[in-house]
């Protein structure tokens, strides 16, 4: 039984848009610079996003020299005079590995002193282990928008093939 012409096309334009969907998000995601602007051009990540207390969290930067606040609350940010928690050397790029103390909200706050550069990222320290199954990697996405790609053009061949 063949399929009928509209349903063959049907069908590979929704595989198309859905592998097309599925690639620009994982590419959206794995890019900091896409959250909005970055004084300086400077770009702070902490990862995990969530993480259970007592847990490791990394934060890491595009810039050397940089001073570090983690800070309870959402919306934190340093005083004036405080003493930041780490203070990275100079270089290109950094990474400093945390543990995090209790449930809430965290505010990790990382600039270079005398300059605009500077950029906040924030953590949920949960009581529980947090649940990693429904986060996907952007490896995990690209393979999945490319094998729905893969599926759209055999759709579209065997349609050709049929013509």
């Amino acid at each position: 039984m063949t399929a009928s012409p509209f349903r063959a096309r049907f069908g590979a334009a929704l595989l198309a848009a859905t592998a097309a969907a599925i690639l620009t998000t994982g590419l959206a995601l794995a890019h900091p610079e896409s959250e909005g602007d970055h004084p300086g051009g400077c770009v702070v990540t902490a990862e995990p996003g969530t993480v259970a207390a007592g847990g490791e969290f990394t934060v890491s930067g595009n810039f050397g020299g940089a001073s570090i606040f983690v800070l309870p609350g959402s919306d934190a940010s340093p005083a004036e005079d405080a003493t930041p928690d780490v203070t990275t050397p100079e270089g290109d790029s950094f990474s400093v590995t945390f543990t995090a103390l209790g449930p809430g909200d965290v505010t990790v706050v990382a600039l270079l002193p005398g300059s605009e550069c500077g950029d906040t990222d924030h953590i949920t320290v949960t009581v529980a282990v947090p649940n990693t199954a429904t986060g996907a990697s952007s490896s995990a996405l690209t393979i999945a928008g490319l094998t729905l790609l893969l599926a759209a053009l055999a759709v579209g061949a065997r349609r050709l093939r049929f013509a």
